[in-house]
């Protein structure tokens, strides 16, 4: 298999994870009924649950990524990628999260009620399949990225 194809395939991988980790800590904290939704919350309330439901599936995805491109990619290469996925994931999953309302409203529309959550899931995980992806993958490409950028201010 080809370095872009494994590529492409890990940063995926990374995005699903993500993905459902986020979700599924967001749903046990509204399961326990400790959400920052419920009534006006502080500021450590909050900033907790962006640390719980955002950084820490971010953190494991992006050390999960990083792991994976060890094996195929040099250590400065796989930490580039790691570190653009890390900063592009959680951006990509709360657009994705805004626009799943419209596709979800269209879905209902167009196809009825029961087609909403696949819809929406289906949509979300898409793009978080794709975008992140091409992310990492301009950034480890030899001809653009960050050492591209670099090179081209020292000329």
């Amino acid at each position: 298999m080809s370095a872009k194809r494994t590529l492409f395939i890990t940063i995926a991988e990374g995005s699903i994870l993500f993905t459902t980790a986020c979700w599924a800590v967001l749903f046990a904290l509204v399961l326990e009924r400790r959400t920052i939704f419920d009534r006006p919350a502080s500021t450590v309330v909050a900033t907790m649950g962006v640390i719980l439901v955002v950084i820490v599936p971010d953190a494991l995805a992006a050390w999960w990524v990083f792991r994976k491109l060890l094996a195929n990619w040099a250590k400065g290469d796989a930490r580039r990628g790691a570190t653009a996925f890390a900063v592009c994931a959680p951006l990509v999953l709360a657009i994705g999260n805004v626009l799943a309302t419209l596709i979800g409203a269209w879905a209902e529309k167009l196809m009825g009620g029961r087609f909403i959550l696949p819809t929406v899931v289906a949509f979300v995980i898409a793009l978080m399949t794709f975008v992140p992806s091409g992310v990492v993958m301009w950034f480890l490409h030899p001809s653009s990225g960050v050492d591209a950028i670099a090179q081209g201010n020292h000329q």
